[in-house]
């Protein structure tokens, strides 16, 4: 039975792809940041541990056991103006924290955790493309997202041994995130990423996909 990690798993698309993986046979654990989060989890089908992404001590905390599946499921969307000339130090700092330094810790702390012919995956987003960034939309949270993917690219070169990395777009998804006039549900999205994971297990290097399969520039 496979076996995955998924890092934020309380709610949204991080509880969608749980629930996913869990229905077709897998072991899921997944990571929740406080007690109320266990319920949800649970009931979805996996095991609830706790941890937060930007405390590397509960990171590395988490049970030491053998992965076919590392899924960092972290972000946030920034403060609501969303504009870098008005940004403070601190939201720039707490934004860029979450979505894209404390996912690369979280990743070289559990990335031997993961077994020969598993997979360590990202929820980015399409517009942390930094080639299809035609509109500005969003562009403190883009450019999180665009960190997040530099940082991974840079990952995969120092990596010792070959692993198939990958960098998830979802779609744009009905959650507290992406809002009610999103036209996916968290289930579709789930499945498709989970679809795109199982296909390309055991092909070592970095890609980036969206939760059809379809490849993304970066």
């Amino acid at each position: 039975m496979p076996t995955a990690l998924i890092i934020g798993a309380s709610r949204g698309l991080g509880l969608g792809l749980l629930r996913e993986l869990a229905g077709r046979g897998w072991t899921v654990t997944g990571t929740v940041r406080a007690e109320a989060g266990r319920a949800a989890v649970e009931a979805a089908g996996g095991t609830a541990a706790l941890a937060d992404v930007t405390n590397p001590a509960s990171i590395a905390a988490l049970p030491d056991t053998p992965l076919d599946l590392l899924f960092i499921n972290a972000g946030v969307s920034g403060p609501e103006h969303g504009d870098a000339a008005q940004a403070t130090a601190q939201e720039v700092g707490a934004l860029f924290t979450t979505n894209a330094v404390a996912p690369i810790a979280a990743a070289r702390a559990l990335l031997g955790r993961v077994k020969e012919g598993g997979v360590l995956a990202f929820m980015t987003s399409r517009l942390g493309s930094v080639a299809d960034n035609t509109s500005g939309q969003m562009e403190l949270y883009s450019a999180s997202k665009a960190a997040l993917n530099s940082l991974t690219r840079s990952l995969v070169a120092k990596l010792d041994r070959p692993l198939a990395v990958l960098s998830l777009h979802p779609g744009w998804v009905r959650t507290d995130m992406g809002g009610g006039s999103a036209p996916l549900d968290v289930e579709t999205s789930a499945r498709g990423l989970a679809d795109t994971i199982l296909a390309h297990r055991g092909e070592p290097g970095s890609a980036f996909y969206d939760y059809s399969g379809a490849a993304l520039p970066w």
